[in-house]
């Protein structure tokens, strides 16, 4: 099983190039066979990365992605990170996203990056949970 410094890594750099996806071609997170599979499932609409007036937006998300990731990669760079700010951050941000799919903002990116973020904390949890587990039981 891999440390949980070691996915916290891994999720910063892979939030970085998500970053970078939307910077430089926003359709491609927002309108790929997985958001249509999303979009069929729950009927939310496709996001429009494509619309001028969104570039701003577009580009606003990119930032907060990156700076979430660059946040992470250094707190395991520099340790101890900090799991439990992130398993926060995640939480939030996975029980907000589903929160707006029940208003008219909602949309097959948003449900699938709640969804995702939602997961993503569990599994933060776990692997917190199996590591104070094993230091409990060096003590001992």
């Amino acid at each position: 099983m891999p440390s949980l410094d070691t996915v916290l890594e891994f999720k910063g750099y892979a939030d970085i190039v998500c970053a970078g996806l939307l910077t430089v071609s926003p359709q491609l997170v927002y309108d790929n066979p997985i958001m249509r599979a999303v979009h069929a499932a729950s009927g939310l609409q496709i996001s429009n990365g494509v619309v001028r007036e969104a570039a701003g937006f577009n580009q606003a998300i990119a930032c907060m992605v990156a700076a979430i990731a660059v946040g992470q990669i250094v707190s395991v760079k520099i340790g101890p990170s900090s799991p439990l700010a992130f398993l926060s951050m995640y939480t939030t941000w996975g029980v907000l996203s589903l929160a707006t799919c029940f208003t008219e903002m909602g949309s097959a990116t948003i449900l699938f990056s709640g969804v995702h973020h939602l997961g993503f904390a569990g599994y933060i949890w776990y692997l917190r949970a199996q590591t104070l587990k094993k230091k409990k039981g060096k003590k001992a």
